[in-house]
Parts: structure tokens; sequence; C-alpha cells
């Protein structure tokens, strides 16, 4: 297979390969109008063939380039269809959160905190977009340059609230009723939110499985420890809230991110500008020609990406000054040169 795209947008220039996802192949570019770094996604030829893949790069587009949150990846350029399909993105140069997981270990408590409330403020941009992601997980979440978490890859996203029905997402974080062939909500992301919250502050995931079905029976049917038992220092109302977002029931979960915002800070204390550094130092919005490009949503909605589990691309950069590579296992977390 080779590295060379067929089609690189005019005024980009590639620097290096930064990974590969299901649809795309993600590239460092220099964007020459703007002279800066970005992360450029170009769809792999197999998905100009395969309807299921090039309606999960045309929703990533569509869905990016609609959001405008210093806690999502900033979309600056795109183009959803055809053989000169891409989509230019802010360069998170931290990679994402499951790698900062796996190189550094259980975080700080401050810090994991912070990075959870960055992460719901994201979603709840999102949701307001009226958007489902759908795959909330750590490895869809990107680290800025000035450490703050950023909620990317749509792919999986849909638009128009609650109805969704299609089975998507990674069974590390899927809601039981997406397991059971329900469909998602904004309820449904309230869940994959609480066990990357469980995971960041914890150090640990609260479901593991060897299979599919034994991770499937684990949401279902099982309960995770509680929080404060793997690690005291979290405290009573915050292990509250997160295991209020995990519920098996989805009535018994925070109805929205609003609600469960509110909750969270009160049990951290942490307020809601905690991303003002962020939104000042945030890079333009602007597109190649000076205005962000408006889009269309599309009403078709992709199929179930490859289970259990889907590493993100963005933001991958192979880099020597960094320690070993640590990588998801499909079942639990492992390490391979």
């Amino acid at each position: 297979m080779t590295d060379v795209p067929a089609f690189v947008p005019t005024g980009y220039e590639r620097r290096q390969r930064l990974g590969v996802g299901q649809t795309a192949v993600v590239w460092l570019a220099h964007e020459a109008a703007n002279d800066r770094l970005v992360a450029l996604k170009l769809p792999k030829a197999s998905v100009h063939a395969n309807p299921v893949l090039r309606r999960m790069f045309e929703n990533e587009v569509h869905i990016t380039l609609k959001l405008d949150h210093p806690n999502v990846v900033r979309a600056f350029d795109g183009r959803p269809t055809g053989d000169h399909a891409f989509l230019s993105l802010e360069y998170c140069p931290g990679g994402t959160l499951d790698q900062l997981l796996l190189e550094r270990g259980r975080l700080p408590l401050e810090r994991a905190r912070e990075l959870v409330h960055q992460v719901a403020m994201g979603l709840e941009h999102t949701h307001d977009a009226r958007v489902l992601h759908r795959d909330v997980k750590p490895a869809n979440v990107f680290v800025g340059a000035a450490g703050e978490a950023k909620l990317g890859d749509f792919g999986t996203g849909t638009f128009g609230g609650e109805d969704a029905a299609e089975r998507v997402g990674t069974a590390f974080y899927m809601a039981p009723e997406v397991f059971e062939g329900r469909s998602t909500s904004i309820r449904s992301d309230v869940y994959s939110l609480g066990v990357l919250a469980y995971e960041v502050l914890a150090g640990e995931r609260p479901f593991v499985g060897d299979t599919y079905d034994a991770l499937m029976f684990a949401h279902l049917h099982s309960l995770p420890r509680d929080l404060r038992a793997v690690r005291p220092e979290v405290g009573r109302p915050l292990a509250a809230v997160v295991a209020k977002a995990m519920s098996r029931d989805p009535a018994r979960r925070y109805p929205d991110l609003p609600a469960f915002l509110a909750a969270y800070r009160e049990a951290t204390g942490l307020v809601a500008d905690v991303a003002a550094a962020a939104e000042a130092a945030a890079l333009p919005t602007l597109g190649r020609g000076g205005a962000r490009r408006a889009v269309t949503p599309t009403s078709g909605r992709p199929g179930p990406p490859a289970r259990p589990s889907e590493r993100s691309a963005a933001g991958e950069a192979d880099r020597p000054d960094r320690p070993a590579r640590r990588w998801w296992w499909p079942f639990g977390r492992t390490k391979r040169d």
C-alpha cells in the first residue's frame, strides 16, 4: 500500500504521516495561506467504493465544520464528497487522551478532573448543535498545545437529536441500550462520557472483557468497582456523579450535558470558564478562503464500524522524543514496539 495520496488540496504541503484511521490517512501538513500546521485527513481509496465508509467520512466533514468550541477539534476547511474530498483540522501535538493515560499512567487527580470537565464541555457544545457523537472514548479526545482536551473524530456522529438506531461505538464505552439495538440518544453519549470519566479518574477501565460478548454482558449485567475503592481521594460526591452517568437504565442517568456539568462542577468546584485560556489561545477558525465553509448536513447515517475498538488517527505522530508507544489492544491494554 502506497503512502502517496492520489489527491492533496491546493495550498497544503504534506510533512509526515500521522496515522491511519478507518476512513482516512492523516497527514501533518503545512497550510500556506495561514502559515500553520494542520492535520489533513485524506480519504483512503477504499472509501470511494464503500458506501458505509464514504458516509462516515462525509459525516465527519459535515459535523466538524458545523462545530466551533475550544474543547472540540476545530475544522478549517473540507470537502465531503468526490475525488477531491478532504478535511483540514487543527493539529493537536499532544496526541490522544488514551496515549496520555497509557504513557503516564494514573494522572494527578486535579489534571484528571479538568480533562473530564473539558471533554464534557465539548460534548455539551456538540449536543447543542443537535449532533450525537456516538463514540465518546479517550482515543477520540485529542490534547491541544496548551494541554486542553478536545473532542474529535465525528465519523460515527449523526445529526437530528434522538433518532439514531444504528449499533455503533466501541464496546468498552457503549451504553447498554446500544448493545441491545435500541436507539442511541443524548443519554447514550452521557453513559460513554461516564465510562470515560471513570477511566480518566481511576486510571483503569470500569469494564473489561476478552470478547465483544463478554463486554456486552459486563455492561448489561455487571457493576464496576466503586470509584472510591480504586482511588479513594476521588471522594463520594464525584464518585456519585460518575456512577449516575453510568447507570444501566437511561432514565436514571443525567438527561443531558448541562445536568451532568452542573453536578460535576458542584462535586469538583470547577467552574464553567475552565476553557477560557484555551479559548484565548485557540487557532483561528477561518478556512482557506477567509471564512468557514458552509456545508449542508446530510440526512444519511453511517453503519457500524469494525468492533470492538477503532483507534483515532489524528494527532498520532511518531515522535522520537516520546516514550515507547503503547497501543490499545482490543480487549485491554498492552505494550507493543
